[in-house]
């Protein structure tokens, strides 16, 4: 009788066990798979893919699946897709967001449903504060600006063109350009918001050139119409005039290829430069080569993806599979580590990232296009948060 309770209990044991290891955090990720901002979905997966190989698909036993919903980049696609995964799949987390849309659409949902949403690259300042369950581990563009005004006054430029996407993070960077180079006495020529789905920039960028300015600065959302207003910028000769280009993520080393050779000197404020030598990037960028090919470049979108999975797998190894989204916040807010970009923080009061951004300049190396660092300004906070305390 003895011997059969103690075979009960041994059994219950391995039993509970297995049941503990057998447990699954799932997260959802939602990006465009499709369309013109496509690049953005195949990044992010790429990025966790290489994350997972390098520390498996499980943290203290609990499994972690990763599942992938296409948004085409519709908010309303987003929200729908995002109330599926948390009532369906039950997901613990949700990421990925490429555009600012995508993530304003699940704010009222998460907000209601406590579930945390790590924002992977959109990059309106507003966004932390439309709901407590957002962390962002990209950007605030507003920072993208914060090395240009040094720029310019080293190189004396007295006059500059804008060009932005008409969207929320497209009109953040417009006024804090505008703000950040008003002391210089710069002028503005001329500042133009253009329409999220255009792919054909020819008259706004003979607009540019008619003004002859000393400088175009250009804002578009990463992908094809990234490439095509650099190209047109190099297709309407402005460079030849002795017009610069200036900018954030239209250069990213993925996009140099397809833009050419016309785009060296180009300068960008980012917060990640694909060409840096710290160990999280050698380690991101070997690990894409092995899984995707040589030609596999890590972007922003890649360094977003690395970073969120960081970050939920720490939570998951220190809270446990059934972490809420209350103790994920909690555990979140001033979280510090290494990432493939630099040193990074998550402001404990915005959620929001505080990283170092950097002035890098196009240059062609052994035969390469890639982005060169020529300047670094360490622990940027979102300056518009900082100037806009209340603002929601």
């Amino acid at each position: 009788m003895k011997a059969i309770i103690r075979l009960a209990a041994v059994a219950g044991f391995v039993l509970a066990a297995t049941t503990a290891m057998a447990q699954t955090v799932k997260i959802g990720l939602l990006s465009p798979f499709s369309g013109p901002f496509a690049i953005w979905g195949t990044q992010f997966k790429q990025a966790v893919e290489a994350f997972q190989k390098v520390h498996g698909d499980s943290v203290k036993g609990t499994k972690i699946e990763v599942i992938y919903r296409d948004n085409a980049g519709d908010p309303t696609r987003t929200r729908q897709l995002a109330e599926e995964m948390i009532l369906r799949e039950k997901v613990s987390f949700l990421t990925g967001f490429s555009l600012t849309p995508e993530a304003l659409a699940v704010s009222e949902l998460i907000t209601e449903a406590k579930v945390p949403a790590i924002i992977m690259n959109s990059g309106a300042a507003i966004i932390t504060r439309k709901s407590p369950y957002f962390v962002r581990v990209s950007f605030s563009v507003n920072v993208f600006t914060v090395p240009i005004p040094a720029w310019f006054e080293k190189e004396k430029i007295k006059s500059v063109y804008i060009l932005v996407s008409d969207f929320a993070p497209g009109h953040d960077i417009e006024e804090s350009l505008k703000e950040g180079i008003k002391k210089l006495g710069v002028n503005v020529l001329g500042a133009e918001r253009i329409p999220l789905s255009t792919t054909d920039f020819a008259a706004y960028m003979e607009r540019a050139a008619r003004a002859n300015p000393e400088v175009v600065y250009i804002f578009m959302p990463a992908g094809a119409p990234s490439i095509a207003i650099v190209r047109e910028f190099a297709k309407r000769g402005l460079k030849e005039k002795g017009i610069r280009l200036a900018g954030s993520g239209e250069v990213q080393e993925a996009f140099l290829p397809a833009i050419g050779d016309d785009v060296v000197g180009t300068i960008s404020g980012f917060h990640y430069t694909e060409t840096n030598t710290n160990p999280q990037n050698v380690l991101l960028r070997k690990t894409l080569v092995e899984l995707f090919g040589k030609d596999a470049t890590p972007d922003a979108a890649s360094v977003g993806a690395w970073d969120g999975m960081r970050l939920m797998y720490d939570a998951v190894a220190e809270l446990g599979p059934k972490v809420t989204g209350d103790q994920f916040i909690k555990f979140a807010k001033g979280r510090a580590w290494d990432s493939p970009r630099g040193p990074i923080s998550i402001d404990p009061e915005e959620r929001d990232i505080i990283q170092n951004m950097y002035l890098r300049q196009v240059e062609k190396r052994d035969g390469k296009l890639v982005n060169i660092d020529i300047m670094t300004v360490p622990n940027v906070r979102d300056p518009w948060k900082i100037a806009n305390p209340n603002a929601k």
